[in-house]
């Protein structure tokens, strides 16, 4: 009994330490990634950057894809974790709507518009424009940003009294390519200007609730 005990605790151990290298590596990898590409990043720096040696990425990704996945995934999950947890707070705050629509797109939290985290995003939106393969791995995981994102902005207007005059699939889609096409311009031309497209697009396409159009 104290043997099979001892097996299933040393096991428990490994179990948890493989995680923790797990999220080591997909927490440190967006910077490499952003530096030098999914192609262009080789294993030993992504391990290098997260302190291990190779063996700790094979033990854990077939690919540098796989890992560039992660990141991603590790994203969307942590934005989705932010919204249900913090959203609440912000409509009981004295924000007002245009600002908490803003936290919404802008990713909820800093990570969002973290120029690595949006590096990686292009460059596996890239990926994915080259490889059918790639695409049905990163679609699911934006269509559940995508929905996580809908639902929020939904249950703002109707905190506020308001309704969409667009479907609000197309109001979340427009909102998250705009701000993305924001970051992305200012990724490449190292310029940080305020942006008012979210706010100014939440009131284009925002009006009282049961105020039909004449």
């Amino acid at each position: 009994m104290t043997d099979q005990t001892s097996h299933g605790t040393d096991e428990d151990a490994d179990k948890r330490s493989r995680t923790a290298t797990r999220r080591r590596l997909v927490a440190s990898s967006a910077g490499v990634f952003a530096e030098k590409g999914i192609d262009g990043a080789s294993i030993g720096e992504l391990c290098a950057a997260a302190g291990f040696t190779r063996g700790a990425f094979y033990s854990n990704f077939a690919t540098k894809l796989d890992l560039a996945v992660a990141v991603f995934e590790n994203l969307v999950e942590s934005l989705i974790e932010r919204l249900d947890s913090e959203l609440e707070q912000w409509l009981d705050s004295d924000a007002g709507t245009e600002e908490v629509v803003t936290r919404i797109i802008e990713g909820v939290t800093d990570q969002s518009s973290n120029m690595n985290v949006q590096a990686v995003r292009l460059e596996l939106f890239l990926a994915a424009f080259r490889s059918s393969e790639v695409r049905d791995v990163v679609r699911p995981l934006r269509n559940k940003l995508y929905g996580a994102v809908e639902n929020a902005l939904g249950r703002v207007a109707e905190s506020q009294h308001l309704e969409f005059t667009i479907p609000a699939s197309d109001m979340t889609r427009l909102m998250l390519t705009s701000y993305s096409g924001q970051l992305t311009d200012r990724m490449a031309m190292g310029e940080i200007t305020d942006q008012k497209v979210i706010p100014t697009m939440w009131l284009a396409f925002t009006r009282p609730a049961g105020q039909a159009e004449h």
